[in-house]
């Protein structure tokens, strides 16, 4: 049996060192010395002390993790990593994890439902984004189908709608088909399913005017021009009027750039 000869307070706020027959035995969190009632006096057996230090090991996982998920909302998954970078074994991250859950710290499907929320109204993302982010933060599918059920038809299309307007100004030198199928893939990479995607562009005008096709057309066949400016005239032609139909502008626009383009050589 050993014997508790002093207890003083440490630097840090809430820890403790204890003294055993005149020496420095250990350091606790104030939770477990009154966990265990440590005070001056007490005598302490081996098996004891051993609970102890285990219990103590599990505090400080604790209290890392409460430091941690005192800046933002987490998850297990994300806490355990934390935990891990602080070379908390599996066990002591396991009952520490267990507490945190008890004490409502730790609430996946919270989380789940909190982010989708956010994605909703700050750096709007659609469903399949918010879901590839959720999967990688360790929520389980229950959870993320259970909080992307919030995330209604009508939302999603009133966001989209605001983004695409957004894509839509972007792409504003492109063509008017080309504009419309960057806006579907910006949208679909923001997390959009291309239905909706697809819908929104078509409810929402983003063509072109004649004035600003004809601008876009002639900016950039001026430039192909030049850029096959040693090739025959028939190849020069073709190679200008190939890229522009692969842009997406009509026939009709490019021949009366091309004329204009030709009578200028």
């Amino acid at each position: 049996m050993k014997t508790i000869t002093k207890i003083a307070t440490q630097k840090k706020a809430g820890r403790y060192s204890v003294d055993l027959d005149k020496q420095f035995a250990f350091g606790v969190s104030e939770s477990v010395l009154i966990k265990y009632g440590l005070a001056k006096g007490r005598e302490l057996d081996d098996a004891l002390i051993e609970q102890i230090m285990h219990d103590e090991e599990i505090a400080k996982a604790f209290n890392t993790a409460i430091n941690y998920l005192g800046h933002a909302l987490r998850t297990i998954k994300q806490v355990k990593q934390k935990l891990t970078e602080k070379e908390v074994s599996e066990e002591i991250q396991d009952q520490a994890i267990t507490q945190l859950k008890s004490l409502g710290y730790l609430d996946d499907t919270n989380y789940a439902m909190h982010y989708v929320t956010t994605k909703k109204l700050i750096s709007p993302k659609g469903p399949n984004v918010i879901k590839m982010d959720l999967k990688q933060a360790g929520i389980i599918d229950e959870d993320i189908e259970l909080a992307l059920a919030s995330y209604t038809h009508e939302e999603q299309l009133e966001i989209a709608q605001k983004m695409a307007i957004k894509f839509s100004n972007t792409y504003k030198r492109e063509s008017t088909r080309a504009k419309q199928q960057k806006i579907i893939q910006a949208l679909a990479n923001k997390g959009f399913s291309f239905d909706i995607a697809q819908l929104v562009v078509a409810e929402l005008d983003v063509s072109n005017d004649d004035t600003t096709e004809l601008d876009n057309v002639k900016r950039q066949a001026e430039k192909l021009w030049h850029r096959y400016r040693n090739e025959p005239l028939s190849q020069r032609q073709y190679k200008t009027k190939s890229h522009l139909y692969t842009k997406g502008y009509h026939r009709e626009v490019i021949d009366i750039i091309m004329l204009a383009l030709e009578s200028e050589s």
